[in-house]
């Protein structure tokens, strides 16, 4: 898992061998936590 997301932080260059829904998953993955990071950021801010 850990080798499967450092190959999708390394760039685009890296994503080829990946399958479709293994990055839809890991985009998706990375949506929600960008959204968590915003609400938590908006939470403690407001």
């Amino acid at each position: 898992m850990s080798g499967l997301v450092a190959g999708a932080l390394s760039g685009p260059a890296n994503l080829k061998p990946v399958d479709p829904k293994t990055r839809n998953m890991i985009m998706s993955g990375a949506l929600v936590l960008i959204l968590v990071v915003v609400a938590a950021a908006a939470a403690l801010g407001g």
